[in-house]
């Protein structure tokens, strides 16, 4: 048998199904992406700490806007500029880790309701001789625990796979 054909058809059908939440998968994707910026940010401020309030080189001239006049040239407001930064890219990194995970947990979440509503609608269309030859065991395993994996596929898989593909590039 072709389990490689038949792999592909299954996901599919699974893409099929997850059609109604490919705004909020894409929106899950854009979010993780921010954190590639923001870890990109983590030493701006550790350089701005050792050339510029240690090392007495002057700010860069993006930098001057931000502080005040009377810090403008000197190296404590150079350590203040970053320790600030420092806070602010924390601060935004936490902001978007949160985002991330309350998305999750919204699509994922409806994820699992959805297929395990579909599942049980199934359930119910099939015959009482299916159930006595199977036994129910075997369709309350499955609305249980096969929704729940599909919601670890779509949310916890696809979206990280495709950041760090995003990251790679």
């Amino acid at each position: 048998m072709n389990t490689s054909g038949h792999s592909w058809r299954l996901l599919g059908r699974l893409a099929r199904h997850l059609r109604a939440y490919w705004p909020h998968l894409g929106l899950i994707v854009i979010v993780d992406l921010i954190a590639m910026p923001l870890t990109l940010l983590a030493p701006v401020p550790l350089k701005i700490a050792l050339d510029n309030a240690i090392g007495g080189a002057p700010l860069p001239d993006w930098l001057v806007p931000l502080l005040p006049a009377a810090l403008q040239g000197s190296a404590s407001g150079a350590l203040m500029l970053a320790a600030t930064l420092v806070l602010l890219v924390a601060l935004l990194g936490q902001i978007q880790r949160s985002a991330g995970w309350l998305l999750q947990s919204w699509t994922g979440e409806r994820v699992v309701l959805a297929f395990r509503a579909e599942l049980f609608r199934q359930v119910q269309r099939l015959s009482l001789t299916y159930h006595d030859a199977r036994g129910t065991s075997d369709s309350l395993y499955r609305i249980q625990y096969d929704a729940a994996a599909v919601q670890w596929i779509a949310v916890y898989g696809v979206a990280p796979l495709v950041t760090a593909v995003g990251t790679l590039v």
